[in-house]
């Protein structure tokens, strides 16, 4: 049976029959050599489908074939097909450390594009053993190599080679912003020590290179307050740089940093960034109550549709922010509601969850906001709205709703009649039928 899906899979002509015939070895838990020889071949059938099926058939089989597996994906890695070599380095990599052993004949591949991407899959390996053998790549000919190898050396943080970094860093100009990423990345007092001697470099690629780099390895918050010290006399790209690299020191050091009021439209720009990183930057160094020049980036935050961060944003509002700072936001937020219902329904949300720790004030101007804009709102929306007040305040929504009833517009008075028809308002059905009667 194993034998005739094999063949199928390999010889059969049409893609279909190919796809099935590899579900089939999979669903038949068909892990020995012949399967997974077939699934490597499949790696690189025309059709994606095929190739998609035949790497999940290889990543799913016994641990104990691992080395077989790798030795037999690892020569895709030199393939002429740029998906097929991505496809056998993601399997590679998800096949775990003990693959990369597979890659090693492939550093010496006289193709330098191809020494590269071994090189690159090397550093992503998380195998330690390889440092040595990537270490050789140093003295590649090839540039590109060269950077690749520092590349790897920094994200298996091999603290063995840094001097040989430091070194490179005066010896060759073109690797010298690697050499910056890759020493922050093993980071360590003289890592520390050379990244802060960086900032002076003339090179502004250099400099912000080196910005970065302390944020991932600096131990001493007096870096980031350094940091805070040169905001001001930064460029606006630079000022964003470090804001980030302030406030991931600081979250990674566990220590608080107060962003100077005059700084604060620097935070605001930082959460309209396209970077992520720098986006969250922004939002801690808003601290801990909004003002209400703030609502615009908070709102543009809250479309990310983060749940962490939708949290904090409304913890914030609701806890610790002014009434007036969260009668504006709702306002806004009611305003900019548009046809996501997806996005109303996770804040919705939140807000259920945070509601026990609003000021009674902020809860009250919550209820007040909520209650003036149900109105303009539509209908599909006003159920979302009427959920979380049942889950809030049901009174509130009993009066809302009594209100509605009293409108001199004939479709609120139908929405109010169907909503509470549909949530069973017990409180509001004598009115109920009283209305429907004058309808």
């Amino acid at each position: 049976m194993h034998q005739e899906l094999i063949e199928q899979l390999l010889f059969n002509s049409d893609a279909g029959s190919r796809r099935r015939a590899a579900e089939e070895l999979i669903a038949h838990k068909s892990d020995g050599e012949g399967a997974i020889t077939a699934f490597v071949r499949g790696l690189t059938d025309e059709d994606k489908g095929v190739r998609d099926i035949c790497a999940l058939g290889l990543v799913q089989s016994h641990k104990e074939l691992v080395k077989f597996k790798a030795e037999a994906v690892a020569a895709l890695v030199v393939h002429n097909n740029i998906e097929v070599r991505n496809l056998a380095a993601d399997i590679l990599l998800r096949l775990g450390s003990q693959a990369a052993e597979a890659l090693y004949p492939y550093l010496e591949d006289p193709k330098a594009d191809n020494r590269k991407f071994t090189c690159d899959i090397l550093g992503l390996s998380g195998n330690a053993d390889a440092i040595p053998v990537v270490g050789q790549l140093l003295d590649d000919e090839d540039a590109n190599v060269r950077c690749a190898a520092i590349e790897a050396l920094g994200h298996l943080k091999a603290s063995a080679f840094l001097e040989r970094l430091l070194e490179l860093y005066d010896q060759d100009e073109e690797a010298r912003p690697y050499v910056i990423t890759a020493i922050g990345q093993i980071g360590g007092r003289t890592a520390q020590k050379f990244l802060q001697q960086r900032l002076d470099e003339p090179e502004v690629f250099l400099r912000i290179a080196a910005i970065d780099a302390l944020s991932m390895c600096a131990e001493d918050i007096a870096i980031a307050r350094n940091f805070l010290e040169h905001l001001a006399e930064a460029d606006p790209e630079v000022q964003l740089i470090l804001l980030k690299a302030i406030y991931g020191i600081a979250f990674r050091l566990n220590t608080p940093i107060d962003l100077p009021e005059e700084f604060r439209d620097i935070a605001r720009r930082a959460m309209m960034d396209d970077d992520r990183e720098t986006c969250v930057a922004g939002l801690l160094a808003l601290g801990h109550e909004y003002h209400e020049a703030d609502i615009p980036a908070l709102l543009h935050e809250l479309r990310a549709n983060n749940l962490e961060t939708q949290k904090h944003i409304l913890y914030i509002l609701l806890a610790q922010s002014s009434p007036a700072s969260v009668g504006t936001f709702f306002d806004r937020l009611f305003e900019n509601l548009g046809d996501n219902t997806t996005e109303v329904v996770e804040v919705f949300g939140c807000i259920v969850s945070l509601w026990n720790t609003a000021t009674v004030e902020n809860a009250t101007v919550v209820l007040d906001t909520i209650a003036r804009q149900y109105a303009r709102i539509d209908s599909e929306l006003r159920n979302e709205v009427v959920e979380l007040l049942l889950s809030i305040n049901r009174e509130r929504l009993v009066a809302l709703l009594a209100h509605e009833l009293h409108s001199e517009e004939f479709q609120r008075v139908e929405d109010a009649l169907r909503i509470i028809n549909r949530y069973s308002i017990k409180e509001l059905q004598d009115s109920t039928k009283e209305r429907q009667e004058l309808v």
